[in-house]
């Protein structure tokens, strides 16, 4: 039934690609949202909706477009990704990065709904039958690429464009409602006029049982209904036509369940529903009550089992003839942008047996799991392993990223999966159930149970798995930023905004990645690191013979700039391209960044207007006036085009003046001499252009140590040609 429901939620994504129903109107909007380049998870933009009651239907358009906001060029259409889930932020990884700390395995959560979609201006959209009402996020970025192929593009020299994305929700409502008693039975009518209805039930706590939801149509062959059970998820969905179908589900526990029965073929249709529960139950259960505890900083809280007036959280027993249930709630959007973390203990435990001992856990929203005699969970829908395995020796943890509000629980039960273990917990009284170890009389090991509790397989039944009459337990249930306010030792947890919701996620260094900066996929070696490191700065020392050739032909203003140039610049690449593991910094970086880029400009500028060769006042002028301006435009944006463009025409222009005024006053146009004006004013030009190509154009995040040390070596080279001597000038 499930396989059909989906099916079902599959033909609406892909119709809804042709246009919107009639019968959909819209209920909010929410336009330029601003998207950037995925590298980590802290690059989302958050989108928030609030899904009503009583939805029908729910469609949400997305329409991505460029916008520029400067440059050479026009926008070009980008890559954009997608995702949308209820309760909580989607947590997704588009690059494949590794985690690791132990997740929460993301089928055993609620799920999420992923678009990939172009910048272009078309309309996408997702349609969801019978969502669950409230919370509704969408996270969107400018899809991943690999980072070592990515082109570092100087700022102005092409188009600069924001991707924005403008997003709208659509809600189809009921023809028909009604709030129905889930002790009797209940017919609804379904015709053309009227081919939709939700019904509502206020389920009791019906414990572990599942509810099966028995329809019953009156249509013919021709009729086809569709039906969805809804709570704070989709529960179960399946097609009705002139047969009786079962639609068994696990419901959750207190609250209203939604039935949304929409006439898809036929004329008209009489549904009889009625609600059978399921009052088989294996196992008693044991609530174990925990205590929230607050804190003033965002995601940090605890749940704690205090018994009395105690202050500090107590170990609680886990049973054999009963199941131990703890239950915690994560509110609605102050608690979804962090990671609640779960872990056991066993104490009390004596040496001898630490072997002979597993604490298994299952972790579900919305209601509580059974455990199999053979370890595993029961869910919704399937059988899996449990999230957390805990032996004697050491506790374990599962962390859950963003975890979707409501009511969660966790099932606790001891095995001892070796006979010797049959005399762990006993003094006066026998205490273990000896009911499936008395099939054999010798010590050997059961042969399912040790895979059954190490998690690679999911045991329905082993029948050799003894229970443990008792065992210690103490918990730790909380909440932090990130994995326990950590991100390894490669990163730091941080505090984003987007949309008006605040989420934490690692800024990570290094070259790590990841959502705890535990994936060195793209880290180089620390010979790698040394060799980039080496070239960046050695590469300096190129401008060493412009220095000497500038005091040697006497221009000692531009020999400081030049001498300020290597300096700055080396120390600038000393501190920032050893990440972290041979920087040198002699100062912030940020200074030296400034230094780098002003000096650079300084230096371009006392070159030109040297060539210029105006006489030594106004030479002093130029200079002056220049570096006033040029410090202005560094403060202001130094990687901007026209930054760089500012000194390269204005000198420029003033070359073009001088040797201009020089050839109309000597009456030709051989100036200057000629050495300089056919051999080092065109080598060096072209040496400049081609540092000046390969650093706008060519520099990519793989390849920038080469081409940035090439453009050192380029530059250092073209002043030596460029600066002219005395006696060209003349």
């Amino acid at each position: 039934m499930l396989e059909s429901a989906l099916t079902v939620l599959l033909v609406w994504i892909l119709t809804a690609q042709q246009g919107l129903c009639g019968k959909l109107e819209k209920v909010a909007q929410q336009p330029n949202n601003v998207l950037v380049d995925y590298y980590a998870y802290r690059h989302i933009s958050i989108v928030h909706f609030n899904v009503p009651e009583l939805s029908v239907a729910i469609a949400f358009k997305f329409t991505a477009k460029e916008e520029k906001t400067g440059g050479i060029g026009r926008c070009l259409p980008r890559n954009v990704s997608l995702y949308l889930k209820s309760g909580s932020l989607p947590f997704v990884r588009p690059d494949g990065s590794k985690v690791a700390a132990k997740l929460m395995e993301m089928n055993k959560r609620r799920r999420h709904y992923g678009l990939e979609m172009q910048s272009n201006g078309d309309q996408y959209v997702i349609k969801i039958e019978a969502p669950p009402a409230g919370d509704w996020y969408a996270i969107a970025f400018r899809s991943w690429a690999n980072p070592d192929t990515g082109k570092i593009r100087q700022q102005g020299l092409s188009a600069s464009c924001e991707t924005v994305l403008d997003t709208e929700m659509f809600m189809e409502a009921p023809a028909t409602t009604s709030l129905v008693n889930p002790e009797v039975e209940h017919e609804v009518q379904l015709d053309e006029a009227s081919d939709t209805t939700i019904v509502q039930y206020l389920m009791p706590d019906v414990g572990l049982a599942e509810v099966n939801l028995t329809l019953r149509s009156s249509c013919g062959e021709d009729c086809e209904i569709a039906v969805h059970i809804t709570a704070e998820d989709n529960l179960a969905g399946g097609l009705l036509n002139s047969t009786t179908i079962v639609l068994p589900f696990k419901p959750y526990a207190g609250g209203f369940h939604y039935v949304t029965l929409r006439l898809l073929t036929g004329n008209s249709s009489n549904v009889t529903m009625r609600l059978d529960r399921q009052t088989n139950r294996d196992d008693q259960v044991t609530s174990v009550v925990l205590l929230r505890k607050s804190f003033p900083e965002f995601f940090l809280f605890d749940y704690e089992h205090l018994r009395g007036n105690d202050s500090k959280p107590q170990a609680f027993n886990v049973t054999a003839n009963a199941l131990s249930v703890l239950s915690f709630e994560i509110g609605r959007v102050y608690d979804v942008g962090g990671t609640v973390t779960l872990g056991f203990k066993l104490v009390d435990v004596e040496e001898k047996y630490k072997k002979n001992i597993v604490l298994v856990a299952c972790v579900s929203l919305g209601y509580y799991s059974n455990i199999t005699s053979g370890g595993a969970c029961v869910r919704a829908h399937t059988v899996t392993t449990a999230d957390i395995y805990v032996n004697a020796t050491e506790p374990a943890y599962v962390h859950i990223p963003f975890p979707e509000a409501g009511t969660w629980y966790v099932s606790l039960r001891v095995y001892c999966p070796e006979k010797e273990a049959t005399a762990m917990m006993t003094t006066t009284t026998t205490m273990m159930t000896t009911t499936t170890m008395s099939n054999s009389n010798n010590s050997s090991t059961c042969s399912c149970a040790r895979s059954c509790l190490q998690g690679n397989t999911v045991c329905d039944k082993c029948d050799c798995l003894s229970r443990c009459t008792v065992a210690r337990v103490e918990s730790i249930v909380s909440s932090s930023p990130c994995i326990e306010g950590r991100c390894g030792v490669r990163g730091k947890c941080m505090h984003y905004m987007s949309g008006g919701f605040v989420f934490s996620a690692c800024y990570c260094t290094g070259g790590y990645r990841g959502f705890d900066c535990a994936d060195a996929t793209y880290v180089l070696s620390t010979g790698g690191i040394l060799l980039q490191l080496l070239a960046l700065t050695f590469s300096n020392f190129a401008f060493l013979g412009s220095i000497y050739i500038a005091i040697r032909r006497e221009y000692f203003t531009e020999a400081v700039a030049y001498t300020a140039v290597m300096f700055f610049s080396m120390f600038y690449h000393a501190c920032e391209a050893g990440e972290n593991v041979y920087s040198v910094c002699i100062m912030q970086l940020s200074v030296l960044q400034f230094c780098d880029f002003f000096n650079a400009l300084l230096a371009i500028w006392v070159t030109l207007v040297a060539m210029a060769s105006f006489g030594p006042r106004l030479t002093a002028f130029c200079q002056v006036a220049g570096a006033i301006v040029l410090a202005m435009g560094a403060e202001m944006d130094r990687t901007a085009l026209w930054v760089f463009l500012l000194p390269a025409v204005t000198g420029s222009a003033l070359i073009g003046l001088s040797w201009g005024l020089r050839c109309r006053r000597k009456r030709t146009v051989r100036y200057p001499s000629r050495p300089y004006r056919t051999i080092c004013f065109p080598a060096g030009f072209l040496l400049v252009s081609l540092g000046l190509v390969c650093y706008a154009f060519l520099q990519t995040r793989k390849n920038y140590y080469i081409i940035h040390s090439l453009w050192h070596v380029c530059v250092a080279i073209g002043v030596i040609l460029l600066l002219p001597k005395r006696q060209y000038m003349k």
